[in-house]
């Protein structure tokens, strides 16, 4: 926020001027319209201005695709790679990049993809390092070494639920997309724990693909045409529309 100074050199109301400093990208603004009447009442105008980051929602979305893709082949026993194979491919694409792209929307000033894009983006750095750290323990011991990576999942999904409760008043793609990957990670927490199989794993990431790319794709589309090319849907809750209301109920009582 800039930093408005009033200064009233000549003691009328009528001549107090206003001084801001010049907003950097980003930053909103406030400043009084051409109708104030200060000190006793006075209107204020929001003037935002627009930031230069582009939105990096594809570039996070689109990295969580090929890392599901990386596991999808291994838990389906659709490929015989070792995990040794894998661990680039994951560190790097799903890790690294989904991390920029969290940080990026830091400058975009989007909370939800920030936190959802950096938190993630460090589960796939962690898990590419537990593959190597794997490739190097006896296959006898990989059970053993893998129950602390269970109980990670079992903090990634709290906070996959939590996410899903703030997705819901965004559209109707990204509940989709963490309510697979709250499911996959339920599977894998068994399959840890318990030994399950892997295939239901590979299938919910499958789904958590599938959305991902669409919604990737809907970002692009309708950014670059300007209009909407890809439906994602309407919110399915708004928090802030629930609230709204209450306050207005609660105001027509006090006024009867």
């Amino acid at each position: 926020m800039s930093n408005l100074n009033f200064n009233d050199d000549s003691g009328d109301d009528s001549d107090l001027q206003l001084q801001r400093s010049t907003p950097h990208k980003g930053q909103t603004i406030v400043i009084p319209t051409s109708d104030v009447t200060f000190p006793e009442t006075y209107e204020m105008a929001i003037v935002s201005v627009p930031s230069k980051v582009c939105n990096p929602g594809p570039i996070g979305l689109f990295s969580l695709c090929i890392g599901c893709c990386v596991l999808i082949g291994a838990d389906m026993g659709w490929t015989s790679s070792t995990v040794l194979a894998r661990a680039p491919w994951l560190f790097w694409i799903p890790g690294v990049a989904q991390i920029v792209a969290g940080v990026l929307e830091l400058f975009a000033n989007n909370v939800f993809g920030s936190f959802a894009f950096v938190i993630y983006g460090g589960l796939w750095c962690g898990l590419s390092w537990t593959y190597v750290h794997l490739a190097y323990v006896d296959m006898d011991d990989s059970h053993e070494e893998l129950k602390h990576f269970g109980w990670i999942c079992v903090g990634f999904l709290i906070f996959s639920l939590i996410l899903l409760l703030a997705s819901l008043q965004l559209n109707k793609t990204f509940p989709l997309i963490l309510v697979s990957i709250s499911i996959a990670l339920i599977s894998l927490i068994f399959h840890v724990f318990f030994g399950t199989s892997s295939i239901p794993t590979g299938l919910f990431l499958l789904f958590v693909a599938i959305f991902a790319y669409y919604t990737a794709y809907a970002i692009i589309l309708n950014t670059y045409f300007q209009k909407q090319v890809l439906n994602v849907g309407k919110p399915l809750y708004s928090w802030a529309d629930k609230l709204q209301k209450k306050l207005e109920k609660k105001q027509d009582m006090e006024t009867l």
